[in-house]
């Protein structure tokens, strides 16, 4: 029963007098008098005026019919921010592609990532006002942002003591928090909406204020080591200048380049965001704790999130102290006795289509990384390495392809309305996912780059003229490169072969998520003997297959251009089987089953004849 149905139930029951309104009836007359006129949807009213202050509106209730809102170019420009976070994050795997690299890539993309599906999560709930105040704090949390993305550098910066860089994300990501804090505080003292609203805010709060100390104690530590450091001279870059006017002019000079990265042709140094080099092997020590502190937020914040959904009471009863997130999601097979235990877990009814909307936005701006990735590299001459380039180009638009193909194009067929398990597994996979394709997309960077200096090097005049160009971004005062050549592109090849095999099983895990598995394992019948059909077995064995050879592919290929070969060819047979096993294995029918059936970049045109056209008329 809908809460509307409880209240009108409530309202006409004879203890209630027949007449008079209840209490449940009240407050939900309250929420529909604050929705705009002739709309479900509390969506703030333009005022004709300007306003310092209004207050934040519930987006919907309880059974309400759910309408899509169009995205707003600041959700669009909120997404310009990641772009370039995403493409800072990929130079940390780029310069570091070791066990510790791994670490701060995850460490660092963690967190900013979570702020990202917080804001989703936020928005697709409440609606705030334009006014004065909200527009101001919108400026004021952007150039939080702005901070945490310009300080992500690769791994020897962030761990030196000589950089403020972890100390500035660590403050940065410290401040975002405050100021969710602040969003979820004004939702629990001035939200117009449900009762429920104010009580979700209390959870919010609680775990915003547990990532606040982490993040704070990962800005203690990193600042402590920064400004204790001797050798700062307490201006801006000071470090920087002192460690670049250590290194001499004989140092920089090309002949200087060339004595230092002698091992490897002279190309294995470390550049500043630009140009790419291998740092050397470093075991993770004392200097990796606010990076671990930054882990152990994101980490915190994942598992709070899941917990609260596990533990929310069923049968409909989370409906009284959740708002919707706009879809009526089903909550089934719940623990009761632990929402008594937990009666802090509360949260606020959800506006799905919209979060479906912005999941989308979001793989399309890591893929959009890849892209940059390809593009934005040193660029060669040869043969191998166009080859190598068109390649990654062609596997980064089948990705894309793979993934919009594999995601429902309708809300109804969405994990997250399906049920709360099936919710916490995509939540789970999509993050997991995402870091898997910004790890796809610096692979990409690593191969082509491989095969730059492997151009470089057979043209020695043409190296001296690049070494010339690019000496004035190296890094001052780091040690010579230590990978062979062998053990580099091993580990280049193990980056991408791994981050491939990752994407994929979380691709078929979000699927299997919004199909279940009862409904997986019927698909796999057959319709006259209800018997498991040898077809589906094929091309179940045939996508497992694909993922173990591309997992181990880097055991036994470690060539630049032949593993980028290989990984199109396999990306190619994930499509082939995606697209002929759809058509050999049967699917249920669902309402607009038929655009599942489509590429997922056409928009097919509709239209509605007019007047003119029934006469006959142009």
């Amino acid at each position: 029963m809908e809460a509307s149905d409880v209240a009108d139930a409530e309202a006409s029951s004879p203890e209630a007098g027949g007449n008079a309104p209840s209490s449940a009836a009240k407050d939900s007359n309250t929420l529909v008098a604050s929705f705009a006129p002739g709309d479900a949807c509390s969506f703030p009213e333009r005022f004709t005026r300007i306003q310092m202050f209004s207050p934040p509106r519930q987006m919907q209730r309880w059974g309400d019919k759910q309408i899509l809102p169009h995205i707003n170019w600041g959700d669009l420009f909120f997404d310009l921010f990641y772009v370039a976070a995403a493409y800072n994050l990929s130079y940390i795997i780029l310069n570091s592609p070791s066990r510790e690299g791994v670490l701060y890539f995850v460490g660092l993309m963690g967190p900013i990532m979570w702020h990202w599906f917080l804001r989703v999560f936020f928005d697709s709930r409440f609606a705030l006002g334009d006014d004065i105040l909200h527009r101001a704090f919108e400026v004021l949390q952007l150039c939080f942002l702005a901070t945490v993305v310009t300080h992500i550098r690769p791994v020897d910066v962030m761990r030196s003591s000589a950089y403020p860089d972890m100390f500035a994300y660590s403050l940065g990501m410290c401040c975002l928090v405050v100021c969710n804090i602040l969003r979820f505080l004004e939702i629990k003292f001035f939200v117009v909406g449900e009762k429920a609203a104010k009580i979700s805010a209390n959870r919010d709060i609680v775990s915003q204020m547990v990532q606040c100390v982490i993040y704070l104690a990962a800005a203690i530590v990193s600042g402590t080591r920064f400004y204790g450091n001797d050798g700062y001279d307490g201006n801006e870059g000071g470090h920087r200048r002192a460690r670049v006017a250590s290194i001499g002019q004989d140092d920089i000079s090309c002949s200087g380049i060339t004595a230092m990265l002698a091992s490897q042709c002279g190309i294995e140094h470390r550049l500043l965001a630009e140009t790419s080099g291998y740092a050397g092997k470093s075991d993770i020590n004392i200097t990796d704790i606010p990076v671990w502190l930054c882990l152990g937020g994101w980490l915190w914040s994942t598992i709070f999130d899941v917990a609260m959904v596990i533990f929310l009471p069923g049968n409909g009863e989370h409906k009284k102290i959740t708002v919707p997130m706009n879809i009526d999601c089903k909550f089934v097979n719940f623990r009761n006795s632990c929402s008594a235990a937990l009666p802090y877990l509360r949260s606020t009814p959800f506006h799905f289509a919209d979060a479906i909307h912005r999941y989308g936005e979001w793989i399309m701006l890591l893929l959009g990384e890849s892209i940059l990735s390809i593009l934005i590299s040193e660029t060669g001459t040869s043969l191998r390495y166009f080859i190598t380039f068109y390649c990654a180009i062609i596997s980064v638009v089948l990705l894309q392809y793979l993934h919009y193909r594999s995601q429902p194009h309708h809300a109804d067929e969405h994990a997250l309305r399906r049920n709360k398990n099936s919710g916490v597994l995509f939540f789970i996979m999509i993050q997991v996912y995402s870091i898997a394709l910004v790890a796809v997309g610096v692979s990409y960077k690593m191969i082509l780059y491989e095969l730059f200096y492997e151009e470089k090097s057979n043209d020695s005049r043409r190296l001296l003229v690049w070494m010339k160009e690019t000496a004035s971004r190296l890094l001052a005062g780091q040690d010579a490169p230590k990978y062979s050549l062998a053990e580099r592109q091993g580990r280049v090849a193990h980056f991408f072969c791994g981050s491939l095999a990752v994407a994929w099983v979380c691709l078929d895990l979000m699927i299997l998520s919004h199909n279940g598995i009862k409904a997986s394992l019927h698909r796999c019948e057959c319709e006259v003997t209800r018997k498991v059909s040898k077809s589906a077995i094929f091309f179940c064995v045939l996508r497992v297959a694909l993922v173990v050879f591309i997992a181990t592919l880097s055991q036994y290929v470690t060539d630049p251009l032949r593993i980028t070969v290989i990984g199109m060819v396999a990306i190619i047979a994930q499509v082939c089987t995606r697209f002929i096993g759809d058509m050999v294995i049967k699917e249920p029918e669902k309402e607009n089953s038929n655009d599942r059936k489509h590429w997922p970049n056409v928009t097919e045109a509709r239209s509605e004849p007019g007047e003119k056209a029934e006469t006959g008329h142009v």
